[in-house]
């Protein structure tokens, strides 16, 4: 088409266009796209503004203003036709409110509700504007997931699973399914059904897997098998319904929708009976693995001090403080909605101070940046100790009353001095504080329980404990009640030196105090000059900070993150810290005290959820207004033993997993919210090829089509979060809000159903199967569309929800606005009751204790308050303690378990109890470096990138990159966006990689990417890692990262990366779209167990109220899935260029570390822009 370039007059409506391009400038751009696709000749263009006329001058505005009716146009592209509220909450501690636009039925976009600054509690309190807005950018792109490509659509059965249950389940003499059966999981086509017919099949299998291995006949099976310990057998107690395992990812965050996996454990009781035919009395039901522990974010060392799960705060508490030390928490990108807390407290004149090893966002907002080798945090408190302690800048006052660092030790035993080892006769003290029960004693509901609770034997093994009084200049006993304002007045306990005693044998021993024996530590092995070595940091900078801390009692934070939780000494990490920050009396004040934060985890918070949980499913409350008897009849069990191969930690002639953590065999398992419990799991590929066989019946709910999908043998589809169906409820660990998860107007948009509902169905499959309606009854509620019935019984026996009607909060939510949860205190402050109010501790002592003198710690070196290296990610020798000669110290060592000291392989580490020096330490190295393996690889959840970009729709992995590419130009790139590995350009520069460059990354070959890859080439091609280097110079030199968060490489990706034209990286027959080409991030990981977390003899609270036990206890006291450490090699592949040749395009252009063009050298400068 001929366009005139002269000027032209349109006679028609006298208006003038004197050019094509004045034309198009006045059309706006779909006049311009219709003009250059030549769809649009001009004079069309022409008569489409005839109706336009000149606008007059306006001299006044505010007294008159030209027509915008033109506008409509515009504003009714955005206007929506409707609007719902719904709630956000990935497995972070935000939980946001979110307003979607509907727009023809799609919900199109969301924005902050703006309605917690109307959030009230039942007192009429209220809370501030400053809430608002609350989102994060994830949250506003999430509902994009709902109507991706990988949603699961339904209900999807894996063929060979229900061609082994069409077939009669057919078995071996051994009880084993034939492995044809299990062999096409990842690789073979699923099978469309109802969720009922879904059902049916997921009923037969429990039935016949609680059969097969149950009574003698099902331990046998089990023992020929060959995989699992005796012990592990022995724990089923007959019961095979003991084999299936379930697990809600996350409880805390939907309590009814993923807690209701523990009621669907606590259900199998019936099936129980109906197997075996035992008495209810005597049934037991399926075990519930852990979240907060699996998922690494439980603190483990916060449980050892203190005795209960983990401290930590509302972060709006950072308002009242004046030194914020962030411990590898990036609080700026992993908590967005509470971001302002932190950057308006510097502007109130806090002090705020990073300490991680690498410089994140958060330090952005810091006044220093301290730089930390990774994996040395407890080294580096125990820096700041040493200048606390010899500058005698600690609270004293705190120190004798808070803590256990009076109580004097014994020389010969290692163990605290007891009351009755110097007084004969010696009867435990009564105690004000603690209840004492007779074993077995049913306790008050929670709501009821006004003091801690033990039983009788517990309280006889704690004993009472010694301290020496410099007023008497003797020995005085102090008890579980003798803390803060009520330690006896009478009595100055010493906190140095040495002193003899006289035991009740007429003997004499030397005691010390704990503070006296640390002290020894700290002076010995802690100076600023040995801990620099080892954790690369200054000496200057732990002069200062330790100053910092000790001139801000009661107003330094001490907020610990993800970070350092994921390395095997993470129990170190913790100890030290709360030392530290117990020294200087921060420990339970407002601004001033400890928190960590990882993942959202304290279910305790709904006290009165075991009448949801725990119903008992023999009797349950058909009544909408009665409260449900309860009846606990599953078991806990740590994940982490399936993670490691199903077994126990068994190295040389030593079980150490003791028998309260014992696994049973997994034969089923059913879960959901949970990617990494399968596609995400640490040493995943491991997972894949040598676990997943011995397990016959694999069930996941999801809504978004993962790795965990590709493997399992059931699939439901289950509602996104814009579409719920059935309410639940929502609080955090982070903020005050007691939300609802509303159910919405959008209709949905798959056949999907709830949670629930899902489970319903198996329960009346199950009823139908056993002919025991009472299965059915357990689930009535639900499927009656009603489970408030349920949650309002939680609410009416919880602490912080009773007043509350759960229909009133329901229909605030669906308008945007929480209500406040009834925290004792605003902020929420873990602690505040013991440091205000002198409450005990959970503890033997009553204290926050230090000193651990249980007969595991003292053997395997971990009495004192130390540092143990990473067991793999460091340069050094791995899993040493740290520690110069010491009378306390005295581990067993390697030759006791029938191994050598020499031997560093990876599962004697675990055990390895060898001492080394901080100048040992440093001049040592990594077994591994002798073969090129030369980087520390950390793989951290970036929390937002974690539950969205990485691993969500493209919009958002595009932005993660941030080099991402909707055209993919280079068809390597697995998807528009990919994962990367982070390195130093000084290290890359080394190993000969430019940026952009993709390389293999191998760790430890005696296990990785899993165990025998050496036999299996194919699998072996599909999980070694190929990835692109990204260089960082944030990142430290030695230290590699990668994000835990793309998803993983499959079989079935590994095949459409290498059959399909466009090279995606996607699943042929589910959809499922990889971020690597092959491996991922778990291809350098393993599953690891500490000993030191698997004991029967530690004091701990229960999971929920008051009651002191000891022993396993989920989610509070046993493994966590540390580390996610690894130490690796970097082989260069191929180079970065788009053609397989050359540069990194971004790298190409100028835009990256190490190429910048002039003129992003000029903008890093800041001289991009002259001034004039």
């Amino acid at each position: 088409m001929n366009l005139p370039s002269e000027s032209t007059v349109d006679t028609s409506s006298g208006m003038q266009v004197s050019s094509r391009r004045e034309a198009l400038i006045t059309g706006g751009a779909a006049v311009l796209l219709g003009v250059v696709a030549g769809q649009l000749p001009l004079t069309r263009v022409v008569e489409a503004f005839s109706l336009l006329q000149v606008t007059e001058p306006v001299p006044n505005p505010l007294a008159a203003y030209p027509n915008r009716d033109w506008e409509r146009v515009y504003r009714d592209l955005y206007r929506p036709d409707s609007t719902f509220h719904y709630l956000c909450a990935p497995n972070d501690t935000h939980g946001c409110l979110l307003k979607a636009s509907v727009k023809n039925g799609v919900a199109v976009r969301c924005d902050p509700s703006f309605g917690y600054k109307n959030a009230t509690d039942i007192y009429g309190n209220t809370a501030s504007a400053r809430w608002d807005p609350r989102a994060c950018v994830s949250g506003l792109g999430y509902v994009r997931r709902a109507y991706s490509d990988r949603r699961v659509k339904g209900c999807y059965v894996r063929n060979g699973f229900k061609k082994w249950i069409d077939d009669g389940f057919p078995r071996g003499s051994d009880g084993q399914p034939p492995l044809s059966y299990r062999e096409g999981r990842g690789k073979e086509d699923f099978v469309k059904m109802s969720h009922a017919e879904a059902a049916e099949l997921v009923a037969r299998g429990y039935l016949n897997i609680a059969k097969t291995y149950s009574g003698d006949e099902g331990a046998k099976r089990l023992l020929q098998q060959g995989y699992y310990e005796p012990e592990m057998v022995e724990a089923m107690h007959g019961a095979g319904v003991q084999a299936l395992k379930f697990r809600g990812g996350m409880p805390f965050n939907a309590p009814f929708r993923v807690g209701g996996f523990y009621r669907l454990a606590n259900m199998m009781a019936l099936l129980d009976v109906s197997v075996r035919d035992v008495d209810e009395e005597h049934s037991l039901g399926g075990r519930h693995w852990d979240s907060y522990s699996w998922h690494t974010d439980l603190p483990p060392g916060h449980p050892m001090v203190t005795g209960q799960q983990t401290l930590d705060f509302d972060l709006v508490t950072a308002e009242h403080s004046k030194l914020i030390t962030l411990w590898g928490m990036n609080w700026i990108a992993t908590k967005m909605p509470d971001a302002h807390w932190l950057t308006e407290a510097r502007l109130h004149g806090a002090k705020v101070v990073t300490i991680a090893p690498e410089y994140q966002s958060s330090t952005c907002k810091a006044d220093r940046a301290i730089i930390i080798r990774a994996g040395a945090d407890a080294a580096f408190a125990l820096g700041l100790a040493h200048v606390i302690v010899r500058d005698h800048l600690y609270d004293e006052k705190f120190v004798k009353t808070q803590t256990d660092l009076p109580l004097l030790v014994r020389s010969d035993t290692k163990k605290l001095l007891q009351a009755r080892d110097i007084i004969a006769g010696y009867k435990s003290a009564a105690l004000k504080t603690v209840t004492v029960v007779a074993p077995g004693t049913k306790l008050p509901p929670v709501v009821e329980q006004a003091t801690q609770y033990t039983d009788s034997d517990l309280r006889e093994l704690w004993g009472d404990q010694v301290v020496w009084d410099n007023n008497s200049g003797g020995p005085k006993v102090v008890t579980h009640d003798h803390t803060g304002e009520n330690f006896p007045k009478n009595i100055d306990a010493s906190l140095n030196g040495r002193y003899q005693v006289k035991l009740v044998d007429g003997s004499v021993v030397e005691v010390r105090s704990v503070f006296d024996a640390m002290k020894q530590h700290l002076d010995d092995t802690c100076t600023p000059e040995q801990i620099s070595k080892v954790t690369w940091v200054p000496v200057d900078a732990i002069e200062e900070l330790a100053k910092d801390i000790a001139n801000n009692p009661a107003k330094t934070l001490f907020v610990e993150g993800m970070g350092p939780n994921h390395f095997f000494n993470n129990d170190n990490k913790d100890r030290a810290i709360i030392l530290v920050a117990s020294l200087t009396n921060n420990v339970g004040h407002y601004g001033g005290t400890v928190g960590s934060y990882a993942g959202n985890y304290r279910l305790a918070m709904f006290s009165g959820i075991s009448q949801w949980i725990y119903e008992d499913p023999f009797n349950a409350t058909l009544d909408p207004k009665a409260l449900a008897k309860t009846s606990k009849r599953l078991k806990g069990e740590s994940a982490h033993y399936y993670n490691y191969g199903d077994r126990p930690l068994k190295v040389g002639n030593k079980m150490f997993t003791g028998k309260s953590h014992m696994p049973t065999p997994t034969k089923s398992m059913h879960f959901a919210n949970s990617n990494s419990l399968l596609g995400n799991a640490k040493g995943a590929h491991d997972v894949m090829i040598n676990t997943l066989p011995k397990i016959e019946m694999i069930v996941h709910h999801d809504w978004f089509w993962t790795a965990s999908c590709e493997y399992a043998d059931v699939v439901f589809g289950v509602d996104s979060w814009p579409e719920r169906k059935l309410p639940d409820v929502y609080a955090s660990v982070s903020n005050p809000f007691l939300q609802a998860w509303a159910t919405t107007p959008l209709p949905r948009i798959y056949k999907t159903l709830d949670d629930m509902e899902v489970n319903a169905l198996i329960a009346k499959a199950l009823a139908k199967q056993t002919g025991d309606s009472r299965f059915s009854d357990y689930w009535k509620f639900v499927s009656n569309k009603n489970p408030g019935v349920y949650i309002q019984r939680v609410f009416d026996t919880g602490n912080l929800t009773r007043g509350y009607q759960f229909d009133d909060l329901h229909e605030s939510c669906k308008n945007g606005v929480p209500f406040y949860m009834m925290n004792r205190t605003m902020p929420r402050i873990v602690g505040w009751e013991q440091t205000n109010e002198s409450k005990p501790w959970f503890t033997k002592s009553g204290r926050l204790e230090f000193y651990r003198d249980e007969d595991e710690f003292i053997e395997y070196g971990e009495n004192l308050t130390l540092h143990r290296e990473p067991i793999d990610g460091t340069v050094y020798e791995p899993g040493v303690i740290m520690a110069k000669p010491h009378p306390l110290l005295n581990p067993a060592q390697p030759e006791q378990y029938g191994i050598s000291s020499d031997d560093m392989s990876v599962e004697t580490r675990q055990v390895r109890n060898v001492v080394r020096t901080p100048d040992e330490i440093a001049a040592s190295s990594h077994p591994l470096m002798a073969d090129g393996f030369t980087h520390v690889l950390i793989t951290p959840k970036y929390r937002h990138a974690c539950h969205s970009m990485g691993a969500s729709v493209d919009s958002e992995v595009l932005i993660f990159g941030p080099f991402g590419d909707f055209y993919r130009h280079d068809k390597r790139k697995p998807w528009v966006s990919e994962g990367y590995v982070d390195l130093n350009p000084d290290d890359a520069a080394e190993l000969g990689v430019s940026d952009g460059d993709y390389v293999w990354v191998d760790a430890d070959p005696a296990d990785r990417p899993f165990k025998g890859w050496q036999g299996k080439p194919e699998d072996y091609k599909v999980f070694r890692w190929l990835v692109r280097v990204r260089i960082n110079t944030s990142v430290v030199r030695h230290i590699a990262r990668a994000w835990f968060h793309f998803h993983v490489a499959t079989h079935g990706s590994v095949e459409g990366h290498e059959t399909r034209e466009d090279g995606l990286a996607r699943n042929p027959r589910t959809n499922y779209q990889s971020g690597y080409r092959y491996g991922s991030h778990q291809s350098v990981t393993r599953a690891w167990l500490r000993p030191t977390l698997m004991t029967d003899s530690f004091t701990r609270k229960d999971g929920v109220g008051q009651a002191i036990g000891k022993g396993f206890e989920l989610d509070v006291y046993c493994p966590v899935g540390a580390p996610k450490e690894s130490f690796v090699k970097f082989t260069k592949a191929e180079d970065g260029g788009e053609s397989g040749e050359g540069l990194w395009y971004p790298a190409a252009k100028g835009y990256r570390p190490g190429t910048e063009n002039d003129s992003m050298r000029q903008y890093l400068t800041g001289t991009y822009v002259e001034k004039r």
